[in-house]
């Protein structure tokens, strides 16, 4: 019964993450942390860092296909899914993932906006 509910879970998990709307511009991220952007039909994890460069990599967590999440007390990307955590550039900290998060060529259009996550217990090129 346990798998089931942890399914159902994961599965409203994905609907979530298709259909959040809550954002902001990406120059608003602060310096030392996180947001996921939706570029298009893509969602990109970006990570201001403390001299105040963007870095974007994919938000898919490379293990079941989750969007990630910033967790800004540990300054790391977060896999709600089923744990994994990635640095801010997107390398694997924790599994089960064991690939890094794809790293992505800062976009070129025009500025997107950036989807708010719901705060949960909260990535290097």
């Amino acid at each position: 019964m346990e798998f089931a509910k942890q399914n159902v879970d994961v599965a409203a998990r994905y609907v979530k993450d298709f259909l959040s709307l809550d954002r902001i511009a990406e120059e608003d991220i602060p310096r030392g942390q996180g947001e996921v952007v939706r570029h298009g039909m893509h969602k990109v994890a970006v990570y201001r860092d403390e001299s105040g460069t963007l870095h974007h990599c994919s938000a898919v967590c490379t293990h079941l296909k989750c969007i990630v999440e910033w967790n800004s007390a540990e300054k790391s990307w977060d896999c709600p899914c089923h744990g994994s955590r990635f640095d801010p550039y997107g390398k694997v900290l924790n599994g089960p993932a064991i690939s890094a998060l794809s790293a992505l060529e800062e976009p070129t259009s025009s500025a997107p906006s950036v989807e708010r996550s719901a705060p949960s217990a909260e990535h290097n090129a």
